[in-house]
């Protein structure tokens, strides 16, 4: 009776199977080596490069696009194909359908070819798999932003990192959220100078004597960095020339209230800095459109300067213009 392939195959096993080593110990060493070596590599990458996080993420931000990471791209950009009703069926249920079959395929598959060209169906669907991957990794990546986006201060994010780091919510709330051992701060940057800050950050019982707030021991730049996030908060937008309250009046006054003066056509902005910054402010004011594409008010980008847009931004952000 001729030898089967199954049979050729188990007896060509046994034979090589003679002349190597067991599987363990030897086998299982060399895996270990090699995913302790792995393991250093990445642990090196993460204490030297560290890991790139984006500004600490603020549920009212409505400008934020969000993106994966560049292995699920063809996940987040097939996703946008489907309707709504079936997104859990596309981002649960498909996939791990595909991994089921990738686990049952040795099962399913007993051929004794291993030839590409010997599996033409297999061979397509993977080839078909790959070229799709790539494909919408590519749209993903070129795909167009949703949301405007609105370029923000890096030494205000990094401020507001360091306050997360720091663990200053224990102590102290914004806008309702943190500790009340310390002073509300949701309000702070319209009632401080930027000097106030400075000393205060540098040896706050000097400043503040009787004050239990330890000495933070901040770099010069981490001070620059807390005492520009500070200023931001209860409308702390910066210094705004004498001519930014005539440009509101030129520009804004016939449709927008402000202090009690002005029209009734669109919202009313005095409470403005409680709930926007200055970066959505003023990409608001240059072009409002991509923020919201219903509204009827009309872009001043070009009708107006950057720094004339700059500074209208600041008087609508700060709490001391009726000073002015």
């Amino acid at each position: 009776m001729m030898e089967s392939w199954k049979e050729r195959a188990l007896a060509r096993y046994q034979e090589l199977k003679k002349l190597g080593k067991s599987f363990f110990p030897y086998i299982i060493y060399k895996d270990t080596v090699v995913v302790f070596l792995i393991f250093v590599v990445v642990l090196g990458l993460a204490i030297v490069k560290g890991a790139e996080l984006e500004e600490v993420a603020d549920p009212t931000d409505t400008t934020y696009n969000p993106r994966p990471e560049w292995y699920f791209l063809f996940l987040f950009q097939a996703l946008k194909y489907v309707p709504g009703s079936l997104e859990a069926v596309a981002a649960i249920i498909l996939p791990s359908l595909v991994i089921l079959l990738m686990i049952l395929l040795p099962f399913i598959d007993r051929g004794p070819r291993r030839h590409p060209f010997d599996r033409p169906l297999l061979t397509i669907l993977g080839i078909v798999a790959i070229v799709g991957f790539i494909g919408l990794t590519v749209v993903g990546l070129e795909s167009p932003l949703l949301n405007p986006v609105v370029h923000k201060d890096p030494q205000v994010m990094a401020g507001r990192k360091l306050y997360a780091d720091l663990k200053c919510s224990y102590c102290h709330s914004i806008n309702g959220r943190g500790g009340v051992a310390g002073p509300d701060l949701t309000t702070v940057g319209s009632r401080r100078e930027r000097d106030w800050f400075v000393q205060h950050f540098q040896s706050p019982q000097r400043v503040t004597p009787g004050s239990v707030m330890p000495r933070l021991n901040l770099l010069p730049e981490e001070v620059d960095e807390l005492v520009a996030y500070m200023m931001t908060l209860g409308g702390g937008g910066g210094p705004f020339t004498p001519k930014a309250p005539h440009l509101f009046q030129d520009h804004c006054e016939s449709c927008h209230r402000l202090d009690g003066k002005g029209g009734e056509i669109g919202p009313d902005l005095t409470t403005l800095r409680t709930y926007r910054d200055k970066g959505f402010i003023y990409g608001y004011i240059q072009d409002p459109k991509p923020f919201n594409p219903e509204t009827s008010m009309p872009g001043f980008k070009g009708t107006l300067t950057d720094p004339e847009i700059e500074d209208l931004s600041r008087y609508l952000l700060s709490s001391k213009r009726e000073k002015k």
